[in-house]
């Protein structure tokens, strides 16, 4: 359970408009919270969830904030050749939250920095669980033995959190174009003007070339993986309820 601060106490309802001004000024402290080097970890991952909440229920933009500045997290693992199912994994946590991943030795997420800081704590979240299940499977005696396999459950699991991120994607498009249209509005949905904001400023450089078709060897292995990526649970990452899974982060 989410433990509460002290800057937590005069967080409007949702049933109440706040005042513009109060409200900035709150997640800014936030914000602020999240960067602070002497925040615990937990206390840094909630500050960081609870902005990116706030901002996306009342409409907040970057330039209020006046934190408006691109950034990039790189995740600090490196590989000789970034596999597959990391890439798919990253593919999914930018397609969450507005960010680009971007790939070499090692993935980064591109974008607005508070998206790019919380992109990166959804990664790890997602990378542990996808490992703590493999490893829950082989204690069982549900995984075939070997490298291979387990590549195989790793590209099941990504490929199926990705389907998921796409779909949740698809749906917060949808629903900003009829409120959009609702209200009479042109401008666009707020998440496609903002990825168009992302790409000028992080895309610099950039290879467009579409992205091959990872192979897999042992359907049984996938299917474990796909079947335990469709179960994890991606609330915390998107600050929607109903969408709870079955494995939670322990």
């Amino acid at each position: 359970m989410l433990c509460r601060t002290d800057t937590d106490k005069h967080v409007p309802s949702d049933t109440q408009q706040p005042d513009r001004e109060r409200l900035i000024e709150r997640v800014k402290k936030l914000y602020a919270m999240a960067r602070e080097t002497d925040s615990s970890p937990h206390e840094a991952e909630i500050a960081l969830r609870r902005c990116q909440s706030l901002m996306a229920r009342f409409g907040i933009q970057e330039s209020d904030l006046e934190t408006s500045d691109f950034g990039a997290r790189r995740i600090d693992r490196e590989f000789r050749a970034i596999p597959g199912y990391v890439k798919l994994l990253g593919s999914a946590v930018a397609l969450l939250h507005d960010c680009l991943c971007v790939s070499g030795r090692s993935i980064e997420f591109r974008g607005y920095r508070v998206d790019t800081e919380v992109a990166g704590l959804s990664y790890d979240y997602l990378l542990r669980s996808m490992e703590r299940s493999l490893r829950q499977r082989k204690s069982a005696g549900l995984m075939p033995p070997g490298r291979a396999a387990s590549f195989d459950y790793r590209v099941g699991f990504a490929a199926a959190v990705l389907e998921r991120c796409r779909e949740i994607d698809r749906e917060r498009r949808a629903a900003e174009q009829s409120a959009d249209s609702r209200s009479g509005t042109a401008g666009g949905a707020l998440v496609v003007r903002k990825l168009e904001a992302v790409r000028a400023n992080c895309a610099q450089g950039l290879s467009t070339r579409r992205p091959s078709r990872i192979r897999y060897r042992d359907g049984a292995a996938h299917a474990a993986g796909s079947d335990d990526g469709t179960q994890v649970s991606l609330d915390a990452q998107i600050g929607a309820p109903g969408r709870r899974g079955r494995i939670a982060e322990s």
